[in-house]
């Protein structure tokens, strides 16, 4: 499913999200990547760093668990038999400019079309959710949401483009049984609406 969304603001949940999605309920996340290792900022700035800080929002089905500066973690139960666990990070990147479609395209390719969960465009941003090919009888589901943080001369070496983004990995626990309904129909569509409003900033912290 590849999607375009055309609002302006990423608090308006019941219009940026699928009628589906929008019946749910959803709480904002705010986590920033940590400081090292950074992007080197030069001139008046250069005793700071340029990193990203990301939002997000997630079901509040979803269980909040410890994560380290960077990241989210959460855990999930999609049927008796079935739980998942999720970690989201954020990073940033220089890269070669261009669209954000082409970016996620190029950084989480699909094995084939059916597996492909979601996809789609929001403004600038872009957003690929994947399934892996199975791994030891475990499900695994990455997903991948970029924009561009910033073109400044003072963080971006020129014909180059700081790139935000925020990296989703889902697993199913070792032993359960998770058809395809888990993936297909629940986590990969909750996963593409988590993302979907997804935005980044840029940020700047004093190197230590």
């Amino acid at each position: 499913m590849t999607r375009q969304l055309l609002v302006p603001s990423a608090l308006a949940l019941s219009i940026a999200l699928p009628a589906a999605a929008a019946t749910s309920r959803f709480e904002a996340r705010t986590f920033t990547e940590p400081a090292k290792p950074g992007l080197a900022v030069t001139g008046a700035l250069s005793n700071y760093v340029a990193t990203a800080t990301a939002h997000v929002v997630v079901p509040v089905k979803w269980h909040r668990r410890a994560s380290p500066a960077g990241r989210l973690r959460f855990a999930t139960t999609q049927n008796p038999s079935c739980r998942y666990s999720l970690v989201y990070t954020v990073r940033s990147v220089i890269a070669a400019p261009g669209t954000a479609a082409d970016f996620v395209a190029t950084k989480l390719p699909a094995a084939s079309a059916r597996h492909l969960l979601d996809s789609g465009l929001r403004g600038s941003a872009a957003w690929r959710v994947v399934r892996q090919p199975g791994i030891g009888g475990r499900v695994r589901v990455d997903a991948l949401w970029a924009g561009v943080l910033t073109r400044r001369a003072d963080v971006v070496p020129a014909g180059r483009t700081a790139w935000a983004q925020i990296q989703v990995t889902a697993r199913s626990r070792k032993g359960d049984e998770c058809h395809a309904g888990t993936w297909r129909e629940a986590l990969g569509p909750e996963i593409g609406d988590s993302l979907a409003v997804a935005r980044a900033k840029l940020k700047f912290t004093r190197a230590s």
